[in-house]
C-alpha cells in the first residue's frame, strides 16, 4: 500500500514539475504576444500582462506598413528555401559517402570535420574570403558560407549506418549504381531525418542576424531579422513618423515585431513535430 502511495506522489510530482516548467517556457512568449495586442499607454502600465489590456492592433498596423518590412520577409524567405536546399543536398552528399568503412581517407576527411567544430579562421579572415569571392551584397553570402553543420551532418551519419547493408547490395546486385542507390533507396528511406534536418536549416536560416549584418549593406537586400533589429532601436522607432499620430509606444512596437519575426515558424513547426522527434531519435539510436 505504501509503495503504491510513494508511486502515485512521485507519478504527481512529475506531472506538476512538468506543467509548471512548461508555463514557466510558455509564460514569456504569451507575455510577448498579449502586451503587442494591447493598447500601448495601458500595457504599458501593467507590467504583468495575462490578457490583453483594452485590445488593440495599431501596433500591428504600423509595423505592417513599414515600406522595408516586406522586402525582409521576401528576402528571408528566399534564403531560408534555397539555404536549406543547398544544406540538405550538401549535407546529404557528404553525409552518405562518409558513413561507408570502405571509403578511402574516411578517418583523415573525419579528422578535417571534427577540426573545424573546434576551430574556424575566426570573423575578419571570413569576412576577407567573402569580399574576394564578390558575394558582399549577395544573399549568396548568407547561403554558401555556413551550409553544412558538422552536428546535422554526424546525425544523418548515424542514420545511414543504421540502414540494412543487404538492402544497398542487393540494389548493386540488380544493377543500380551509387546514385541510384542513394537517390531512389537511401534517402526515401530517410524521410524523418531529413525532415528533422531541413526543419534546424530552415529555423537557423530565419533566425539568422549577424551575417545580414556583416555582409550585407544593399537595404533591399537585408533580411527581416535585420530589417527589425532596425525597427526596434530606440533612436530608430524616435525618429520614424506616426507613432504620435498611432499613440503607439516603442516597448508595443518591439512586442509586435518578435510575434511577426516568430509566427512563420511556430505555423509550420506543429506540421513536422513528428518527423522531428522520430527523426533525433533515430538518427541518434541507429547505428
Amino acid at each position: 500500500m505504501n509503495r503504491t502511495r510513494r508511486i502515485r506522489f512521485s507519478v504527481l510530482f512529475l506531472y506538476l514539475f512538468f506543467i509548471l516548467t512548461g508555463v514557466l517556457m510558455l509564460y514569456p512568449f504569451w507575455y510577448v504576444l498579449m502586451f503587442s495586442l494591447s493598447d500601448p499607454l495601458r500595457a504599458s502600465v501593467n507590467k504583468l500582462n495575462l490578457y490583453p489590456s483594452h485590445f488593440s492592433l495599431s501596433t500591428y498596423k504600423y509595423v505592417l506598413t513599414q515600406p522595408f518590412l516586406y522586402t525582409g520577409f521576401k528576402n528571408t524567405i528566399i534564403v531560408t528555401v534555397f539555404g536549406t536546399l543547398i544544406s540538405m543536398l550538401l549535407t546529404i552528399g557528404c553525409a552518405y559517402p562518409l558513413s561507408k568503412e570502405s571509403l578511402r581517407g574516411r578517418k583523415f576527411l573525419f579528422s578535417l570535420i571534427f577540426f573545424t567544430m573546434l576551430f574556424n579562421g575566426g570573423l575578419i579572415p571570413t569576412y576577407i574570403v567573402i569580399k574576394q569571392l564578390h558575394m558582399i551584397d549577395s544573399l549568396w553570402a548568407l547561403m554558401v558560407p555556413s551550409a553544412v553543420s558538422v552536428y546535422n551532418m554526424l546525425i544523418m551519419i548515424k542514420f545511414y549506418k543504421g540502414i540494412p547493408s543487404e538492402l544497398i547490395e542487393s540494389a548493386k546486385m540488380d544493377g543500380a549504381g551509387d546514385w541510384y542507390v542513394l537517390l531512389r533507396i537511401v534517402v526515401p528511406l530517410s524521410g524523418a531525418v531529413n525532415a528533422t534536418i531541413g526543419l534546424i536549416y530552415a529555423v537557423s536560416r530565419w533566425n539568422e542576424f549577424l551575417p545580414g549584418v556583416l555582409y550585407i549593406n544593399d537595404q533591399s537586400k537585408r533580411v527581416l531579422q535585420v530589417v527589425l533589429n532596425g525597427m526596434l532601436r530606440e533612436d530608430s522607432l524616435a525618429n520614424q513618423p506616426g507613432l504620435q499620430d498611432l499613440a503607439s509606444s516603442p516597448e508595443s512596437i518591439k512586442m509586435a515585431a518578435v510575434v511577426i519575426s516568430i509566427v512563420p515558424i511556430l505555423a509550420v513547426y506543429p506540421y513536422l513535430q513528428k518527423y522531428f522527434v522520430k527523426g533525433m531519435l533515430l538518427g541518434s539510436v541507429k547505428g
